[in-house]
């Protein structure tokens, strides 16, 4: 026989089980559908969204933008997907959001302008540090239209995003702007770079995220723009393909290493602090060396390279240095000493050429010191070679 407690029991257990599994709430995909051409995509994905591949052919349109899409969640973009931004068209990558952009060799994803020329859109915006960011074998064309967000790619404070086998071309501004020092791109490899205004902006901090291999074609400028900023973990600056043009002040407070071949085009006025925390190694060879000149061939169009540690990796070898000097207040192209620094800061100094500095070529405080290796070279310092 079975009582009443035998029955009921399992019967409310099984009640109890089938409650939990029905209200398990799975994520909301939603899977915009449009016909190609037929209306817009605008305002704000604030669920799940995949957009697929609805065109065969794979120059159709798939999805038409205009004005900003802002992205609150995940948004997921197949391979060969086609989207096309209207004049002024923007995409944003919210903090809360997610971009997952993966083409293939084969079938890439295209984000173009509805008109075929540079700025007609403005730019892709990631916000989102989300580490599940990322564009690959993905061609983006035709934006750079705004001239405050610079850039056809725009990482903003905070952003993260991996990005490889990609190209972006015919930017009205910068391909890329990483406009602030916490920005970061991840595994930024085997991306290509062409018919754009400015390749791309950057802070000093983010060179190592820069991989060797980014091919940069038909640019206007052929540079990579530094913007001045802190350096507070220790790092390598690498030479490129193309060089560097830098601007503003930065300021090293860790061990930087510069390798042999970097080529740093100082912009006006823009000097390099090493603070006494910091140092810098710029090591060059007889066949690459390492140079510091100037984007206009001016005396002292920049100012210095400013010496204001005692750390023994503090070392200038096999670089040439020309047209610094322009600061009244270091009256080099190379100080050593105060007032930023440590009065008793130190440089190793072999195998230099400096050259067209304003003021001196080295000016070294009192109870600072320069170690002479030899073979230093001096020409066409106004104020003398070394001084006081």
């Amino acid at each position: 026989m079975f009582s009443k407690n035998s029955i009921i029991k399992p019967v409310v257990m099984f009640l109890i089980l089938m409650t939990v599994v029905c209200c398990k709430k799975e994520p909301v995909v939603d899977k915009p559908d449009p016909e190609p051409d037929d209306g817009s995509i605008s305002g704000t994905i604030s669920r799940d969204t995949v957009f697929t591949n609805i065109n065969a052919d794979p120059n159709a349109c798939d999805y038409y933008i205009t004005g900003v899409l802002n992205v609150e969640s995940v948004l997921q973009i197949d391979s060969g997907v086609v989207i096309e931004m209207g004049e002024g068209a923007s995409i944003v990558i919210k903090t809360t959001g997610t971009l997952i952009a993966k083409g293939s060799a084969s079938n890439p994803i295209k984000i173009t302008g509805r008109t075929k020329s540079r700025g007609s859109w403005k730019y892709v915006m990631i916000n989102s540090n989300d580490p599940r960011n990322e564009l690959s074998y993905v061609n983006i064309e035709y934006g750079g239209g705004d001239n405050s967000n610079n850039g056809t790619l725009y990482m903003n404070t905070g952003g993260f995003l991996k990005m490889q086998f990609s190209k972006i071309s015919n930017s009205k501004n910068n391909a890329i702007v990483l406009a602030a020092s916490d920005a970061h791109l991840e595994g930024f490899t085997d991306n290509q770079i062409e018919y754009c205004e400015y390749p791309m902006q950057i802070k000093p901090n983010q060179i190592p995220e820069i991989n060797d291999n980014t091919i940069y074609t038909n640019n206007d400028h052929s540079y990579i723009t530094l913007t001045g900023s802190y350096i507070k973990t220790p790092l390598t600056w690498s030479k490129k393909s193309i060089p560097y043009v830098h601007r503003g002040t930065t300021v090293i407070e860790a061990d930087v290493n510069m390798t042999q071949g970097v080529n740093m085009q100082m912009d006006f006025g823009s000097m390099i602090q090493i603070r006494p925390q910091g140092s810098l190694n710029a090591t060059g060879t007889a066949s690459e060396r390492i140079v510091f000149s100037s984007v206009q061939q001016v005396q002292g169009y920049w100012h210095c390279l400013l010496f204001g540690s005692r750390s023994t990796n503090n070392r200038l070898a096999y670089v040439d240095i020309s047209y610094g000097g322009g600061s009244p207040e270091y009256i080099s192209s190379v100080y050593v000493g105060a007032p930023m620094g440590l009065p008793e800061a130190i440089v190793s100094v072999s195998n230099c050429n400096i050259s067209m500095s304003a003021g001196w070529g080295i000016y070294v405080q009192s109870n600072a010191s320069m170690l002479n290796g030899g073979g230093n070279t001096f020409a066409n310092n106004i104020m003398g070679n070394v001084g006081p």
